[in-house]
């Protein structure tokens, strides 16, 4: 069964209270938390202390949320200024997602590499993903990268090949609708390509190469995407992940709602009857 989440990030000019609560009031239980410190800036594992776990800890059982993944990074793969901040803060989310209770944390893929260079820099990447996902299934977790445009792993090819260099059981795909889009695919096909390799699911809709646009309102066929995930047995959390360049809890609070609406229309075909 697919249960529906939502993500903190559409509420990233907004504080994690208040994202939450958010979230929470608008009838989800599922969460996942995004932590950018320069993006979005909702929880850092590094500079947090105990206290600061333990009252994150107590909150979400008071708002009876379960956290679903992290999506974190700070620096990012591939990069020889951002290895090392990378590969910390990822260890870092790993060991917090364990304390929460998630069943996974999802990360960036890498840099975008030069022309003809994807596959050098993929190997190496490879190497240090491979190595974050034996940290992970050390805890009893998986790590998942997510198709996003503009970097190493952008379309079906790319994550396919990935996911080969890779080869590690706890390593897979965290697919996004709006990112699939914007490379010109379609969101069902991609998710039966990539078969086993699909660990999680953000929702976000498109429109050509506009990736922020509210389920609905876009081109995704949200019911398709839902039988396909069907198909290849994917039974964890789907969540909404909103995206604005500005927008706070005001603006966004309607566009969640709407989109929940709309998603658990599409969705109730892949539950069980």
């Amino acid at each position: 069964m697919i249960e529906l989440g939502a993500s903190t990030l559409g509420f990233r000019h907004d504080s994690l209270d208040v994202a939450l609560q958010e979230i929470k009031n608008t009838g989800f239980q599922f969460i996942d938390i995004a932590m950018y410190p320069s993006y979005c800036p909702h929880f850092n594992p590094l500079t947090a202390s105990d206290g600061d776990i333990e009252t994150l800890q107590e909150k979400l059982s008071d708002l009876g949320l379960k956290v679903a993944t992290l999506n974190a990074g700070d620096g990012i793969l591939g990069s020889p200024d951002h290895h090392d901040s990378a590969i910390t803060f990822a260890k870092a989310t790993i060991q917090l997602a364990k304390k929460l209770g998630a069943y996974a944390i999802t990360m960036q893929s890498g840099i975008e590499p030069k022309p003809g260079q994807w596959f050098e820099v993929a190997r190496g990447v490879a190497n240090d993903v491979r190595d974050l996902g034996n940290y992970a299934a050390d805890l009893g977790l998986d790590l998942t990268l997510e198709l996003h445009k503009d970097l190493l792993m952008a379309n079906t090819q790319q994550s396919l090949d990935l996911m080969e260099l890779v080869n590690h059981p706890n390593v897979g795909v965290a697919l996004d609708p709006s990112h699939i889009t914007y490379a010109g695919e379609k969101a069902d096909e991609v998710t039966l390509s990539l078969g086993k390799h699909v660990k999680h699911v953000h929702l976000r809709d498109g429109i050509g190469k506009n990736i922020m646009v509210v389920p609905g309102d876009g081109t995704v066929d949200f019911a398709a995407l839902a039988l396909a995930l069907e198909v290849i047995g994917y039974n964890r959390v789907a969540t909404i992940e909103l995206e604005y360049e500005t927008a706070k809890a005001e603006a966004v609070r309607p566009d969640l709602a709407r989109a929940k609406t709309h998603l658990e229309k599409s969705f109730q075909i892949a539950k069980p009857s």
